[in-house]
């Protein structure tokens, strides 16, 4: 189609505009001559030359618009095909259901509906034939009214390689084979070599939401939604009996309800909301038994208990509004009241029938916090080059959970000689944020800010935190090929008198210092360039740093800083072929000073580097026939970790090696059919000391899993046929 044919939408519309105000006038006068009325001769003066002829007729039948396309009726694409992974590994179908060798049957799918009413609908399919799957649906009227219904399966394969002399997995009552024998110590278990098992270890989620909306003739709008999430499975987890322990996997069989409800209206210069959102937490298992390996302790300490998560709500209301003070300037805000609450009952203090307590003061927590969050946000154009904004945060988080004196056992062993209390932490943090945007040519801008945090808290070892943060931005765009960003910012937190929390017993060394509550500088920067060089070649640098210094800090974290650099490549090597390249490092190092009261200080340096580098291209072989393609990514992580103590003393380096390819071809059967092939190899390797060479009965007073580091080589084929219609 020739370029003189080729209109766009807001052409086509002006040119249809002005054809219909020259033609109505023209066509008014042609009805006036053949009316009755008009009979006589016309003996008014001659027109002008220059009138336009009475009748109009304006030929479209050549304009063409490329961007105006109504789409109306069904369409959409199927795809169906098979793949093959060829052998086990829990860890590289982590995320993506591909963590058994076998077969499974590829099915995708998405359609969609649209008419001239507006009316619309969107089906998608995702993966069906894996345990990771989806299928999301969406259809109404736009500017009327909308429904949603989407169900997901998401998979988390956690272990393939845990062996436990546990039976009962899965449950809330964990038991010892018949003719266990029990130990003093893990070598003392004979039978324990005959009673293991493989377990696998994995989380199910499955999520199903639905809801609606509505418009109305007036500004406002309604959103219902609900959601409803199970989760079923198993998680690592361990039980103790004093200084014995043991490697649990602990039972998951949650329900979460979540309601969302909301009325919107959006007028001209005024919006207003209001919403309600609700969460519903039941868990089926309330506690978790489990029988002791070990020989007891103490008469009667045969079986342990531990409390799984108890059941909850919270219920919120959002109220938001936004207003637009003029042309240039906008206020909005929000202000979010919340409570959280949980009441299930206690469990008993022991099932250990030997010890004697004495009663709890409650029969539940009687769990209650009340949130409060305000935003209010200004906006506003000053000038053409510069535009300021200003915001302002407030919440507080109070806890009214009563306070009571509860004597306690440990791990079903020992009564406690003394009694403690529960610890209802409550804070209230605000936030002050100034921003301004200031661009001094076409191709130089200027961004910079201040926000003050503080906050203050209860029953902590600091009452109260400040900080002040300062940042700054400039972006450069220079002869029209390159840009580059400079960023720059800096944080002084200061904190109240450390003190000591009376109810932690056994006391807190008096030099330590948490992170959190800790004076700190963080000074973080970074620079980023772009560049096009040519029409072929785009190239891409970045460097960002981090850097934490806690100098007032004796014992605890004392500094720690992070380094990342960056680059990539993508070249047009011709109209149908193009190459990119990445690569990328991330160094991130702490050091800690510790020290048991009393003994020698020990300092611990950890240094963890992540070096990455990839390579892909895309080729068209066959024009309009037949794509190719290839990716290729290896990766390479450490992790030294050194603790001194008068003499350095070297953990072995953790280590992780990855390596894939990915290679693909399309091949374009008809208009509407292809052909999809695809192969993935991946190899990975771990070396960690905490899980190599570390059997269930390696340490004495801890009854392990014995789990290897994850370690794989995968095959995968898969090839399908594409429909589109």
């Amino acid at each position: 189609m020739t370029e003189d044919k080729i209109i766009t939408t807001g052409t086509l519309a002006t040119a249809i505009l002005v054809a219909m105000l020259f033609s109505a006038p023209m066509m008014a006068e042609t009805a006036d001559a053949e009316s009755p009325a008009n009979d006589t001769a016309d003996t008014s003066p001659a027109k002008p030359a220059v009138m336009l002829s009475k009748k109009v007729v304006v030929d479209i039948s050549d304009w063409a618009c490329d961007d105006c396309a109504f789409e109306e009726g069904y369409s959409g694409e199927i795809e169906l095909g098979l793949g093959n992974v060829s052998d086990d590994a829990a860890k590289f179908g982590e995320y993506n259901g591909l963590n058994e060798k076998g077969g499974w049957l590829i099915v995708n799918g998405k359609a969609r509906y649209r008419d001239l009413d507006a009316k619309y609908m969107d089906l998608s399919v995702h993966e069906f034939g894996l345990d990771s799957r989806s299928l999301n649906f969406e259809a109404g009227q736009q500017g009327n009214y909308d429904v949603i219904f989407s169900y997901d399966e998401i998979s988390h394969f956690l272990s393939d390689s845990i062996v436990t002399p546990y039976r009962g997995n899965g449950s809330a009552n964990l038991s010892l084979p018949a003719g266990w024998v029990a130990g003093g110590d893990t070598a003392g278990m004979t039978a324990l070599a005959t009673s293991l098992q493989m377990t696998d270890l994995d989380l199910q989620r499955r999520r199903l939401d639905l809801g609606m909306s509505f418009l109305t003739q007036s500004p406002w709008k309604y959103d219902v939604k609900f959601r409803r999430e199970t989760r079923e499975g198993g998680k690592r987890s361990a039980g103790a009996f004093f200084f014995n322990a043991a490697q649990l996997i602990e039972p998951v069989d949650y329900i979460t309800d979540e309601v969302d409800v909301s009325a919107a209206y959006v007028g001209k210069q005024w919006q207003l909301s209001l919403a309600y959102y609700g969460s519903f937490f039941s868990n089926e298992n309330k506690s978790l038994t489990f029988e002791n390996a070990f020989t007891p302790m103490v008469a009667g300490a045969d079986n342990g208990q531990r409390a799984l998560p108890p059941d909850n709500l919270f219920h919120q209301l959002v109220l938001s509004t936004g207003y637009q003070l003029t042309e240039d300037t906008r206020l909005s805000g929000d202000i979010i009241v919340g409570r959280m609450e949980q009441d299930d009952d206690f469990l008993a203090a022991t099932i250990n029938s030997s010890l004697t307590v004495a009663g709890l003061p409650r029969t539940s927590a009687d769990a209650q916090v009340d949130t409060l969050n305000g935003d209010l946000r200004l906006i506003s154009v000053i000038t053409d080059q510069l535009r300021l904004s200003a915001s302002y945060n407030y919440a507080d988080h109070d806890n009214s959970t009563p306070q009571s004196l509860y004597n306690w056992v440990s791990t079903d062993t020992f009564v406690a000689a003394t009694s403690r209390t529960n610890q209802p932490y409550s804070f209230t943090r605000q936030q002050t944020k100034v921003n301004a945007d200031y661009r001094f040519t076409t191709t130089t801008k200027l961004t910079a800010g201040v926000t003050h945090d503080q906050q203050e808290r209860t029953l902590q070892d600091v009452d109260e935190t400040s900080e002040l943060t300062t940042w700054g931005k400039l972006l450069i765009r220079g002869m029209d090929f390159m840009d580059i960003t400079f960023k720059l910012s800096r944080a002084e937190r200061d904190v109240s008198d450390y003190q000591l929390v009376p109810e932690i017993d056994p006391a807190q060394n008096p030099l330590m210092r948490k992170y959190n509550m800790a004076d700190r500088t963080r000074t973080t920067g970074g620079i980023t360039a772009n560049a096009m060089l040519g029409e072929t070649v785009n190239v891409g640098l970045g460097v960002d740093f981090a850097n934490d210094d806690y100098s007032q800090s004796t014992l605890g974290l004392t500094e720690a800083s992070e380094v990342n650099i960056n680059a990539d490549i993508s070249v047009m090597i011709s109209e149908n072929a193009s190459v990119h390249a990445f690569a990328g490092r991330e160094n991130i190092k702490s050091t800690q000073n510790g020290q048991p009261v009393g003994n020698p200080v020990w300092l611990a340096e950890n240094d963890d580097i992540v070096d990455i580098a990839g390579v892909g291209i895309k080729h068209q072989l066959i024009e309009d026939k037949l794509d190719i393609g290839a990716d290729y990514v290896l990766s390479h992580s450490s992790g030294k970790l050194t603790v001194s103590n008068g003499a350095a003393d070297e953990f072995p380096e953790l280590e992780t090696d990855l390596d894939s390819l990915k290679i693909y071809a399309d091949y374009q059967i008809e208009d509407n059919m292809s052909l999809h092939a695809a192969y993935w190899y991946e190899k990975y390797d771990t070396r960690d000391w905490m899980l190599d060479g570390v059997d269930p009965d390696t340490i004495s007073n801890v009854l392990g899993f014995g789990e290897v580091s994850p370690s794989y080589k995968i095959n995968v084929f898969t090839v399908s046929l594409r429909y589109k219609f």
